[in-house]
């Protein structure tokens, strides 16, 4: 992988900060699109999350010229076959991929995705980033360019060097979203139970009833979606 200059590590570090001030209900959102559009000249750059076969997704993008892009998860639906970074494919990929480094660019614009898709959008190339993701679902970012040169290997290298911390807060956000359902006093218990307390020992600590423990967790297996203890531990703190 080809090492990176300072601006590179500095215009990263702007991408990790940008991602990190997202704050609308969403993992992530035009900061970091914007970011990264900064970073790595593209003609268009979005953020994606979906599980495979679900009829939408979270497309956050942006074109050059500034412009939201509308929504393209049902065109793909036509050609996804055809697509040469199919997230089927490659979405626990750990590593940044262009198209050229799955097929030729002859095999490229013979297919079906390419007449259907990247030729009418205009798109010549494409630089693709995957973030961890439970099975059966995809979390990338992608890059597009239409006619002139490739992406780089420094902006690969660029890509690899922000997965970490990209993949980091977004499992920070899924936290952040599993206990906001809970209040301060559920969560407060939910900690205790988590240090291996009992409901007797986590009652004498907090000065209630066993019983109003005992309702406590109730209300946190109703919210998270879970029938035991150990579930709920692992719903709330450990990322997916």
């Amino acid at each position: 992988m080809e090492s990176l200059a300072a601006q590179d590590v500095d215009r990263a570090l702007a991408v990790v900060a940008a991602a990190a001030a997202t704050s609308d209900g969403q993992p992530f959102g035009l900061e970091l699109v914007d970011a990264v559009g900064e970073a790595i000249s593209a003609d268009a750059v979005a953020y994606v999350e979906w599980r495979f076969g679900a009829p939408d997704c979270l497309r956050i993008s942006r074109s050059s010229e500034g412009e939201e892009i509308n929504d393209v998860c049902e065109a793909l639906d036509a050609c996804c076959d055809s697509y040469p970074l199919r997230d089927l494919d490659w979405a626990a990929s750990p590593q940044p991929l262009r198209i050229s480094d799955v097929v030729s660019q002859r095999t490229f614009r013979r297919s079906s995705f390419y007449a259907l898709i990247a030729k009418p959008s205009g798109i010549e190339h494409e630089l693709k980033l995957w973030l961890p993701a439970p099975p059966g679902h995809a979390r990338f970012l992608e890059l597009a360019r239409g006619r002139g040169p490739n992406f780089a290997e420094r902006d690969r290298a660029l890509l690899s060097l922000l997965r970490p911390h990209l993949a980091k807060l977004r499992a920070r956000w899924e936290w952040r979203a599993r206990v906001d359902c809970l209040t301060a006093r559920e969560l407060e218990v939910l900690q205790l139970v988590a240090q291996g307390f009992t409901n007797r020992e986590i009652a004498s600590r907090l000065f209630i009833s066993p019983a109003t423990v005992r309702t406590h967790m109730e209300h946190v297996f109703e919210k998270l979606g879970v029938r035991s203890r150990t579930a709920a531990v692992r719903a709330a703190f450990i990322a997916a």
